[in-house]
């Protein structure tokens, strides 16, 4: 599921791809041609660095999406408030709550 303020699935900032379901692998073909030792390392390392890259972009895009939408939680708070804070008197009753009271 996307989650709304990273905008992506959590498996996939973790992974970099799409989660499979063990259904839907297909069974692919033994490769025609040989692969060297070193074209297979060459090749894993490009696929590893191209990983990394991708990964470390999505990251940063997901803290720019939170870093927004805090900003505008922040702000909607904010407007809520009223513009000047209340002053009392003496003599003035106010409510007093308590916030550790005992629950029963």
């Amino acid at each position: 599921m996307k989650q709304d303020t990273i905008q992506a699935t959590l498996f996939k900032l973790v992974y970099s791809r799409t989660a499979t379901l063990p259904i839907e692998i297909e069974v692919r073909t033994y490769p025609t041609k040989s692969i060297t030792e070193e074209n297979f390392q060459r090749t894993l390392l490009r696929k590893t660095y191209d990983l990394m890259e991708t990964l470390e972009n999505k990251w940063q895009k997901a803290a720019d999406n939170i870093q927004k939408l805090q900003e505008k939680q922040k702000e909607r708070h904010n407007n809520q408030l009223p513009d000047k804070p209340v002053e009392f008197k003496i003599g003035d009753k106010v409510f007093l709550h308590h916030t550790k009271a005992k629950k029963q």
